[in-house]
Parts: C-alpha cells; sequence; structure tokens
C-alpha cells in the first residue's frame, strides 16, 4: 500500500460534492462556548446557534489537542501509509503546531506511517483549491512528494480577497489588531481585505453592497495576468443575492475554467460575521 491520503480543515469550505469525488478527509475544526465545545458542522451548529454565537463578545477557536489529530491519522493509516494534511494559516491559529506534534504521535505508534503537515498560509476556497491540488495529484498516482509538490505549486499563485459588513467579528479573536485599528474608525463603510500568502491586508474600502461587488471584480482584474486556466470560488454568508450577481459577472468577464459557489462553514460564519462576500482564485493547470 503506498496510497497519498489528503487531509484537510472543514474551514476551507470545499463544496460536498468535491469532497467525496476526490476522497479528501475532512477534519472538523472546533469552536468552546460557555465550556461546551461544538464542531464545524451544520448538525453541531445550525443557524440559529451561529447568530447566537455572532452576537457574542468572545469566541474560543483552539484547536484540538495533537491527540485528536493522531487519532485521525491512525484511522486513516488503514487506507494510506502516507498522508498529507493542508491546514489553515499558521498566522491566524495553532493548528499547524498541533497537527505536527500529533503526526508525531501517529508515526511513534505506527512507523511505517508517514504524515506530512502543510502550512496553507491561507484559509477557506483559497486553502480548499490547495487541498484539491494535492487530492487530484494522489489520484493521479502521485507519491507523497508530487502530491506536496502540487499543493505548493497551488499555495504559491491562490489569492483571496474578502468584503466584510464589518471587523468586528473578526477583531473578537485579537489576530487582525492591524485589520480592526485600520477600520475602527469607519463610519458606514465595507471593509475589503486580502489573505494571500500567510498575510491579511487592507485593500478598499466600499460604501454599499454594490460598490463591494465592483471592487471585488476591479481587484481580482488587477491580480489576474496569467493566460493560465483560472480556478475561482465565490464565497458567502448569508447574501445570496449578490453571491449569485458577482458569480455572472465573474463567469462573463473571467470564463474561468473551475468555478465554485459556497458557502463559508458554520466557524467562519460565527468568526466573520454574516454580510460576507469573498472570492479565491488563482492561475495554472
Amino acid at each position: 500500500m503506498n496510497k497519498v491520503a489528503v487531509v484537510t480543515d472543514s474551514v476551507a469550505c470545499l463544496p460536498m460534492k468535491v469532497i467525496n469525488e476526490y476522497g479528501i478527509h475532512i477534519i472538523p475544526v472546533r469552536i468552546t462556548v460557555g465550556g461546551k465545545v461544538y464542531r464545524d458542522t451544520d448538525e453541531d451548529l445550525p443557524l440559529e446557534l451561529v447568530h447566537e454565537f455572532q452576537n457574542m463578545p468572545k469566541v474560543d477557536t483552539t484547536p484540538w489537542p495533537p491527540e485528536f489529530y493522531a487519532q485521525a491519522y491512525k484511522e486513516l493509516s488503514q487506507k494510506a501509509n502516507n498522508i498529507v494534511h493542508i491546514v489553515c494559516f499558521s498566522q491566524f491559529t495553532s493548528t499547524i503546531s498541533l497537527a505536527k506534534t500529533g503526526a508525531e504521535m501517529a508515526q511513534e505508534a505506527i512507523p511505517q506511517l508517514k504524515v506530512e503537515v502543510l502550512d496553507s498560509a491561507t484559509a477557506t476556497m483559497a486553502q480548499g483549491f490547495i487541498a484539491l491540488a494535492a487530492a487530484r495529484a494522489a489520484g493521479a498516482g502521485k507519491d507523497i512528494d508530487g502530491v506536496i509538490e502540487a499543493a505548493s505549486t497551488v499555495k504559491s499563485k491562490v489569492n483571496s480577497i474578502f468584503a466584510l459588513d464589518t471587523l468586528r467579528y473578526l477583531a473578537r479573536t485579537g489576530r487582525i489588531n492591524k485589520l480592526a485599528a485600520w477600520a475602527s474608525s469607519l463610519l458606514n463603510v465595507k471593509p475589503i481585505v486580502g489573505l494571500s500568502q500567510g498575510k491579511e491586508h487592507p485593500l478598499a474600502l466600499a460604501r454599499s453592497k454594490s460598490q463591494s461587488i465592483k471592487s471585488l471584480i476591479k481587484l481580482m482584474h488587477e491580480s489576474v495576468s496569467s493566460a493560465e486556466p483560472l480556478h475561482v470560488a465565490v464565497m458567502e454568508v448569508e447574501r445570496p443575492q449578490e453571491a449569485e450577481e458577482l458569480s455572472s459577472v465573474i463567469k462573463e468577464q473571467f470564463q474561468p475554467a473551475e468555478f465554485y459557489l459556497v458557502q463559508f462553514s458554520p466557524v467562519m460564519q460565527v468568526v466573520a460575521g454574516s454580510g460576507l462576500l469573498g472570492v479565491a482564485f488563482y492561475c495554472g493547470e
């Protein structure tokens, strides 16, 4: 057995159809509220609970302990003796260090098992595209080095841009201090921020939802310069009409080779708040 199993976190927001088609293994991240742990699933976090947690002054998104990841890797070892885990960017979460410790524990228990944990340097569907590239390489029979190379190639290219109603929700995590300071004095504007290569940065301001869509399109035009096939995902939180409008414009103006329209996972909805539009994209085969 020399198969490579690809793992990623639920915050990658991959569509279930893609998860099933490429056999990607999803580890639901967790959120702790009032001492109770909730998994990042619709069953644990239905919309009414998401709304309740969005209004709380602070949320605890501490990742699982290493033992949790070790157990997940051990279970996967029944199907593959090589595992590649694509995790959310390390600047925002300690998942990577905990997962690496879990990998060491699993490999100590199962010497023939090899686990590589790769920092995606991003999140949401940008992370999803990296995991998808890894899964496609694994499905094509690549060894673990080839799978990591495929993931790393997309990692170096992928970009994401988000139009939010407010940064207030993200500010509760304490991990976006610079962005929070930038937006703290703004009134009646919608911040547009970028996330790429492990760094978040302010990009623009919009006065309305329609301006947000125009800004996202403009920023995409400024970023997409390659003649290679374009891969795009539109992401939304309770903005289905605007998401459909944005999707139509992107399909018309960019003619992507691959396109997805997805919702944020429940935990990402709690963390980022309502009223969000985003795009993740890269150029490449």
